[in-house]
């Protein structure tokens, strides 16, 4: 996706759109990262190249030699020691006397050379981020630095518990362990080793614990190579967290995304610290203004409820979400669509004061407004900021335990919604439970699967679903876990216990009616797990709505020096025909967006396509049927004399027809 804004002239056909994209982004404090814009500053291509063999080296190390994976040899401290070494070689032949005294020091490790393994079943690891030509084929190295590399693979530490990367009780993701956090006062630039530092783990993180490294849309080993030399001249806190936002979006990862909340200079990196004084939501691409917040402001800004707004200071919405693509982390276009209008975050109302000019749609009318920006840090707007979104997110005091209906004979089940259904109280009693919704589910002509969102509650479809409507050996999908034998490869998972709850014996239910699963950008990760599970469940279900998010795979997380966390999708997802969820998403069979219209008219047109497709007799309340029964049960018993009325009507034209 990133390649799409990265080659303007190419995919948006004109230079002068990419010169606009240019221009909005170095007025935003960025500029679109070039080769020859690091190729000005980087004045002796030697010191970018020497860096990067001593990042690859230092990786190396990290992760494969036993002293190091055992926690003998401290990573930070061997790359601190070695880094003016390293700094002060003048020449290639001198850099690689620095390299060929690091690599004596640690020494090439004792013991046999590690076998190879066998790849059973057939296309059991996944091999495509290994690329170790820069060891074994470098014109740049020494043959003496070459063969010694080359040995402490050949010896490279095998066990489980490496000290870098395993973690206690969880095998599948979690932070990395033994990672200093480094932490500094916000206003302090963190010192030139340590900026150094940070790049050197970050492009070792992934290296070796990213198995979508070659889903990148960029070259990871030249990412690296553009911002040495910028980490490097750092010169501030707010450019160091600048370029780490950078790096950062080259993941090309949703799982990345949320990197941008932790930094102490957001404000000033995204110039948005004033907000809109309305609500709002993304549709087609404009900003469709929701509700009004603050009432005064939006009056002098002549903004209404309804209006559709199309540029903000002359760029449409479209360029100016496209000038994010640099800044965040994203798997595909969907999911950045998905997430930059979360009112919270800011990213669309970017100004260095408190107006800009929008042009906007009301009707069949065209206008241009000065749009007057909130300022929250005033308490007056504070508590209207307050008060709105309380209002807004104000929760029921009391939800039902039963089925919710989309439509009436058609059930519908949100994964973010879906805790309430059970008592958690004792796993038996829930498992009873769930097994009597789901009987009077089968009744229904349809059921709704909405995946859009973050589960409320896991075993939701683990557990419940599978036991009802599952059947024996439920492989709906390869997963690959990071392989301890050498780290940067990744190997198939065959316990059925990843897949399915080897604890139960599924009932084999079969759902004659129709089934329906929604997805969005918001279906992400264990949502996207669920998802291929649900489409395994049942064969004939239709999956329907926009790419999901692309970013499964159990998260792994790495401190960077300065107390900043970068996460990733720390394992392989395929479905069992190998293909990948990464960046794609699941298995989509029909698109369908929101638009402009039904946002104005707060209709989910996802849902309502699949109450269409299901086939809507009439349309139901909100409240569950079981509710409704209840609510008429209860309205005849305060009304006995209702009753009597009809029993006298009925007796009376009894004993007319008789007479």
């Amino acid at each position: 996706m990133r390649n799409s804004y990265r080659k303007l002239p190419l995919v948006l056909g004109t230079y002068n759109l990419w010169l606009r994209l240019q221009i909005l982004l170095w007025v935003l404090g960025f500029g679109l990262l070039s080769q020859s814009g690091a190729w000005a500053q980087d004045k002796d291509n030697l010191d970018t190249e020497k860096q990067l063999y001593f990042f690859r080296i230092w990786g190396h190390l990290k992760y494969y030699h036993p002293a190091s994976a055992m926690g003998q040899l401290k990573a930070d401290s061997l790359f601190l020691a070695n880094l003016a070494k390293v700094d002060s070689a003048k020449t290639q032949k001198q850099v690689n006397a620095v390299f060929k005294q690091l690599l004596n020091e640690v020494g090439v490790p004792a013991g046999d050379k590690a076998g190879p393994q066998k790849d059973n079943p057939k296309g059991a690891f996944l091999l495509k981020n290994l690329d170790d030509s820069w060891r074994t084929k470098s014109k740049f190295l020494s043959s003496d630095n070459r063969k010694m590399l080359n040995q402490i693979f050949e010896r490279r530490y095998t066990g489980d518990k490496h000290y870098y990367t395993y973690i206690r009780n969880n095998p599948y993701g979690g932070t990395m362990p033994h990672e200093p956090e480094y932490a500094f006062d916000p206003k302090e630039n963190l010192p030139y080793p340590l900026r150094m530092l940070a790049l050197a783990k970050f492009k070792a993180f992934v290296d070796y614990l990213y198995p979508y490294k070659h889903l990148m849309d960029e070259n990871w080993d030249a990412v690296i190579s553009l911002y040495i030399p910028q980490f490097a001249q750092c010169e501030t806190r707010e450019e160091y967290e600048r370029l780490l936002l950078g790096v950062n979006a080259r993941l090309d990862d949703t799982q990345a995304y949320s990197f941008f909340r932790q930094l102490h200079h957001r404000e000033k990196l995204f110039k948005n610290h004033y907000y809109p004084p309305f609500d709002y939501q993304v549709a087609e691409k404009k900003i469709v203004v929701t509700a009004v917040i603050d009432e005064a402001l939006c009056k002098r800004s002549n903004i209404r409820r309804g209006d559709i707004i199309e540029g903000l200071d002359s760029v449409s919405v479209a360029e100016w979400v496209g000038a994010l693509d640099a800044l965040l982390s994203v798997s595909n276009e969907s999911s950045l669509w998905a997430r930059v209008g979360e009112w919270g975050d800011n990213l669309l109302f970017r100004s260095e004061d408190a107006t800009m000019n929008v042009q906007l749609t009301r009707g069949e009318e065209q206008l241009s407004t000065t749009l007057r920006l909130m300022d929250p840090s005033q308490a007056v707007k504070a508590k209207l900021i307050d008060a709105y979104f309380k209002k807004k997110q104000a929760v029921p005091a009391k939800k039902s335990k039963g089925l919710a209906y989309a439509a009436k004979g058609i059930v519908h089940f949100k994964i973010d919604d879906t805790f309430r259904l059970i008592k958690d109280e004792t796993s038996e009693e829930d498992y009873r439970l769930m097994d009597s919704l789901f009987t009077r589910a089968t009744k229904a002509k349809g059921i709704i699967f909405d995946m859009r969102g973050e589960p409320d509650n896991s075993d939701f479809v683990f557990h419940y679903v599978y036991k009802k409507f599952g059947k024996k050996n439920h492989y709906f999908a390869r997963y690959f876990q990071l392989n301890p034998y050498q780290v940067g490869s990744y190997r198939l998972l065959t316990q059925p216990e990843v897949y399915y709850p080897t604890d139960i014996t599924p009932d084999e239910e079969t759902y004659n009616g129709k089934v329906v699963i929604l997805v969005d950008g918001t279906t992400q990760s264990i949502s996207e797990w669920h998802t291929m599970s649900l489409q395994r469940l049942f064969p004939n279900s239709i999956t329907l709505g926009e790419q999901s998010a692309g970013a499964d795979g159990d998260v792994k997380r790495i401190n960077l020096p300065g107390k900043y966390v970068v996460a990733l999708s720390g394992n392989g997802i395929y479905y069992p025909n190998n293909n990948v969820t990464q960046r794609l998403g699941v298995r989509l069979d029909e698109q369908v967006h929101p638009t402009l219209k039904g946002v104005l008219a707060k209709k989910d047109e996802l849902l309502a396509k699949a109450i269409e497709l299901i086939g809507e007799e009439e349309k139901a309340d909100d409240k569950p049927v079981e509710a409704k029964k209840e609510e008429t049960k209860k309205t005849d018993a305060k009304k006995p004399e209702t009753k009597k009325i009809e029993a006298k009507k009925a007796e009376l034209k009894k004993s007319k027809a008789s007479s």
